[in-house]
């Protein structure tokens, strides 16, 4: 890509990005809107008082949140699928939950994505799934946060993908808090660089604090190995450093699929995927004493299986 015309749109895409904090504490965070959020440096996580003081649960959790993946822009007319994507999320809160939960489900904090955002990595694919999934803010068609991570297709055609998202999070792997529930969010897989990441943030947190993680890539079962995080030894390391902890759940794609299964004693979910025919989303909704997960198909309009566990 090169000429005046390409220039202006390797500027257009930059002005996209938001500087977003790469940790949140203690605040209602928001990959749009950063104003109100403490900020922590990807490389100081787990540095300073925030290692001293570890953070603890002070109770009255009770978060909503919506999970999706791989929605491979630049893939047919695949744009049109996302669109109406957003639009049921747009309307997810406010629906009743499934019988075996009850209930309604309250306006979600934010949206996370499992990776594979674009097809090929290209920026001509980065600039739709930014104008569908709201990076512009007030300009936004959804209408909640963003907390994408990349996948394998986002690096096909170089690093411009994570380059961007990277620039969004504060670098390429971010955590926050929602509640008394940690986020950490560890891009295709969490590498050497992943892992040291999260050993740092999870320093500054007690043990008790329930956890999410979401990346792209399989722990188990299908398209689980064959790449550098099936074959390695990165799985047996995010293993070590997540024993003890409370881990509520893990979330991925790479599969396009909506399953469940436990790895190393925790659960882990496919939310489904825009690409092929797993039109699911995750609704999932954490307090003190709980935690459930409901998947809307958003080709039927209905309901397609839920999860509960207690959290106590």
């Amino acid at each position: 890509m090169s000429g005046p015309d390409a220039a202006a749109r390797m500027i257009a895409a930059a002005l996209l990005v938001c500087s977003a904090a790469a940790c949140r504490r203690d605040t209602a965070a928001s990959a749009n809107v950063s104003a109100d959020a403490s900020t922590i440096a990807d490389a100081s996580a787990g540095d300073g008082a925030h290692a001293r003081v570890k953070r603890g649960v002070k109770g009255g959790t009770d978060v909503t949140f919506v999970v999706v993946s791989d929605t491979h822009f630049g893939f047919g007319d695949i744009a049109k699928t996302n669109a109406a994507l957003v639009s049921k999320l747009n309307a997810i809160g406010g629906k009743r939950y499934p019988r075996e939960i009850g209930g309604t489900v309250a306006a979600p904090r934010g949206l996370l994505i499992t990776g594979d955002l674009t097809e090929w990595g290209k920026v001509e694919e980065w600039e739709p799934f930014v104008a569908t999934y709201g990076l512009r803010g007030a300009e936004s068609e959804l209408r909640m946060p963003v907390f994408e991570v990349i996948g394998n297709h986002d690096k096909v055609h170089g690093p411009w993908v994570e380059q961007q998202v990277s620039a969004r999070h504060g670098g390429r792997f971010y955590a926050w808090d929602w509640d008394d529930v940690h986020f950490v969010a560890l891009g295709e897989a969490p590498d050497d660089e992943g892992l040291a990441f999260l050993e740092r943030d999870l320093a500054g947190l007690e043990p008790r604090v329930p956890l999410f993680l979401y990346f792209h890539l399989a722990l188990l079962g299908p398209w689980s190995t064959g790449h550098w995080f099936g074959d390695g030894d990165f799985k047996r390391r995010l293993a070590t450093i997540l024993k003890g902890r409370f881990v509520v759940g893990i979330f991925h794609g790479h599969h396009h699929a909506t399953g469940h299964y436990q790895w190393e004693g925790i659960d882990v979910w496919k939310p489904g995927a825009v690409k092929d025919g797993a039109h699911t989303f995750a609704v999932v909704h954490v307090t003190d004493a709980k935690m459930t997960l409901a998947s809307w198909d958003y080709d039927r309009d209905a309901w397609a299986g839920s999860f509960t566990k207690p959290l106590r």
